[in-house]
Parts: structure tokens; C-alpha cells; sequence
């Protein structure tokens, strides 16, 4: 009975796309539709992550966020409301002969909330708008032995959330 009801709560319950936007920049996205409340409920990741390097230095960028989508109307497809936990971590590095090493490091924990629509089928478009809440953060600078960690200020560890997704269901 159970498996009956899980294969008609959602024709293609996979979702794998690429997320462009705010906190993420650019990466990839993925949900499964549940059964769980009529086909409604549907746990996501997003995951980014890059690295530059130029002049001897190195900056690399990742973000991390788990969380879940509730789709107000119908099963898997239209308008939902959206809460996850992320974080972002940022690194950069300076190799100087002259003038020595360094490294930088900083991470911001993040609470988001937001409403979207995933509009399509077997492809689809994900326009999502909402709102990150920072539980702040921490900055870490090493410099020729030289160490300093200093908090985020608040202002800096959250605001708006705006991200486009494109992705294939199946």
C-alpha cells in the first residue's frame, strides 16, 4: 500500500538544475519530492563552490545549504514556501617572497527563508525571492605568525535571497 501511494505522490519526484543568485552565486541544486503530506513536502541541497587564482594569490568560495521546500497547492509543482539552513565560507591565500605568507579565512552561518515556484515539468524554471537571518560569523587572518579572529558584524551575515534555477525533473 505504502509503495502504491509513494509512486502517485509525484510523477518525477528528482529535481538536479543550477542555481544563479544570492548567498550561492552559481551552483547545483537538487530536491526530491516526498510523499509526506500529499506529495507537498520536498528536502533540498544546493551546493557552490570556486576557486581564482592570480599573482600569487588565492581566493576559493563555497556554500552549503540543507533544507526543505513546502508546495502550497499542488503536489510537487507551483508556489511553495521554502526554510534551510546554509553556510558560506570564504579562504584567500598570498604567497609574496617579499613580503611573506598570509591567509584569510571567514565563515557565516545563515537561516534562510523564502518563497518560490518551480514552474515546468520535465524541465523546469525556479525563480525564488526571499530573506537570510546571519547568526553572525567569524573572520581569521594569519600573517608571518601573526593570527587575528575577529566577528562579522551582523549587517554583513544576512539580507535578501534572490536566485534563478533552471533543472530536469525525472
Amino acid at each position: 500500500m505504502f509503495i502504491a501511494f509513494a509512486g502517485q505522490a509525484q510523477e518525477k519526484p528528482f529535481r538536479i538544475g543550477i542555481k544563479f543568485g544570492v548567498p550561492n552565486i552559481v551552483g547545483l541544486n537538487a530536491e526530491y519530492v516526498t510523499p509526506i503530506l500529499g506529495g507537498k513536502l520536498a528536502p533540498t541541497a544546493d551546493f557552490s563552490y570556486f576557486s581564482l587564482s592570480a599573482a600569487g594569490a588565492k581566493v576559493s568560495f563555497s556554500y552549503l545549504e540543507i533544507g526543505s521546500n513546502y508546495y502550497f497547492m499542488n503536489q510537487g509543482k507551483g508556489l511553495y514556501g521554502h526554510v534551510s539552513y546554509g553556510n558560506i565560507g570564504f579562504k584567500g591565500t598570498y604567497d609574496d617572497p617579499q613580503y611573506g605568507d598570509g591567509e584569510g579565512k571567514a565563515t557565516v552561518s545563515l537561516v534562510n527563508l523564502k518563497l518560490g515556484a518551480k514552474l515546468g515539468n520535465t524541465v523546469y524554471f525556479r525563480p525564488e525571492l526571499g530573506y537570510a537571518v546571519g547568526s553572525g560569523g567569524k573572520v581569521r587572518v594569519e600573517y608571518d605568525g601573526y593570527s587575528e579572529e575577529e566577528d562579522i558584524p551582523g549587517f554583513l551575515s544576512g539580507g535578501l535571497v534572490v536566485n534563478l534555477g533552471f533543472g530536469f525533473a525525472f
